[in-house]
């Protein structure tokens, strides 16, 4: 994750500023029309996102002055200005990365308001929780998560909808974007029974359920095999036969259980970089929600350190990032430079090439609780 946070320096200066300020105010231009309204006699719910250079929360007056940070060239500081008990306060603020001050007086009218501030690295761990609990998500929201996993119907009844909408994702995938063959018409077939058998006999169980969605999965990545990754002609034969199709999720290395980590194809490479910042994404808003990135109900296991409810709002998210990179084999050689390959073997994505990917990583669904 390091290296993304290098190349995305990178691409600022790559990137005329004209062009780059555009695209700035065009992403807070969505990012605004995004909030929800509120009602005049209803209660904020939604969180005060503040990112950028130079940000600023101070007490004026009994007041909370939040100025927020800089992105981009030329770009005005918005200002907020909140006042004791009223309900466009925000429930929770979130820093996320960015620089600046903040005063001793703001954080004691944030412990008064009882409004947690959140500091988040770049890829959404949290840095630390200022607020009279020290805990980022809603204590409210964390116990729905801990009953739902309790009750394995309710888990169920959880997993279904993100199972499906993200097995539907793949079936457009696979009839939109690849090639005419047995194993595309064979991953269509199972795709549309998975579906059928999620809306007339739902699973009684997450493990069937997970064995519905592993169905389809293999079934998907089989269909893969049929997209030619094309090479320039200087590049062929200096890259290792095997890059010369795609036949397996797993990294090619000699152990007993399969891993997707540390790849070893680029296509792997490719699909490990677009679903980390999938998950960067994921986890901010499952943070900035108030939930507990950590109390996985259809992933993982309560003893699991892992954020595996970020892993369980993903699923919808994958076949968007999928998507991207088929149209990328479809329309591009590529050369042996676009990857990065270490001396165990393992295979990265190289700069250039995350620029190209990065380019619609940032689409794709949202969850709603």
């Amino acid at each position: 994750m390091h290296q993304a946070r290098e190349i995305e320096a990178e691409t600022q200066t790559a990137i005329p500023s004209g062009e780059w300020a555009e695209r700035c105010r065009y992403w807070l231009e969505q990012y605004e029309a995004s909030i929800p309204k509120r009602k005049r006699r209803e209660r904020q719910a939604h969180p005060l996102i503040l990112t950028g250079n130079g940000l600023s929360l101070r007490v004026n007056r009994g007041s909370l002055v939040i100025k927020d940070g800089l992105t981009h060239y030329p770009q005005e500081k918005k200002e907020y200005r909140f006042f004791p008990g009223q309900l466009e306060n925000p429930p929770r603020i979130v820093l996320v990365d960015g620089s600046g001050e903040i005063t001793l007086d703001a954080l004691d009218w944030l412990a008064e308001q009882d409004i947690p501030l959140i500091r988040l690295k770049w890829d959404g761990r949290v840095v630390s929780v200022v607020g009279q609990t020290g805990y980022a998500a809603d204590p409210g929201k964390a116990a729905w998560q801990t009953e739902t996993r309790s009750n394995e119907a309710a888990r169920v009844a959880f997993g279904v909808p993100l199972i499906r909408q993200k097995i539907k994702g793949t079936l457009e995938n696979l009839i939109e974007l690849f090639p005419a063959s047995e194993l595309q018409e064979r991953a269509i077939m199972t795709a549309e029974s998975v579906l059928e058998a999620l809306d007339n006999e739902p699973p009684k169980t997450v493990s069937d359920l997970i064995g519905l969605e592993g169905k389809a999965a293999n079934a998907y990545f089989r269909a893969w095999a049929t997209m030619p990754i094309r090479w320039r002609a200087r590049d062929r034969d200096a890259v290792p036969e095997d890059w010369l199709t795609y036949t397996s999720r797993s990294a090619l290395r000699a152990k007993r259980v399969p891993s997707n980590r540390r790849a070893t194809h680029p296509v792997n490479a490719m699909l490990n970089y677009a679903y980390g910042m999938l998950e960067i994404r994921t986890r901010i808003q499952v943070i900035a929600d108030g939930c507990d990135p950590t109390r996985g109900i259809v992933h993982g296991d309560n003893a699991s350190p892992r954020d595996t409810f970020v892993f369980d709002l993903m699923e919808p998210g994958r076949p968007v990032a999928e998507r991207r990179l088929v149209e990328m084999l479809r329309e591009h050689e590529f050369a042996k430079a676009d990857f990065v390959v270490t001396s165990k073997g393992t295979c990265r994505v190289g700069p250039k090439l995350t620029r190209a990917l990065n380019v619609s990583l940032c689409e794709g669904p949202s969850y709603s609780l």
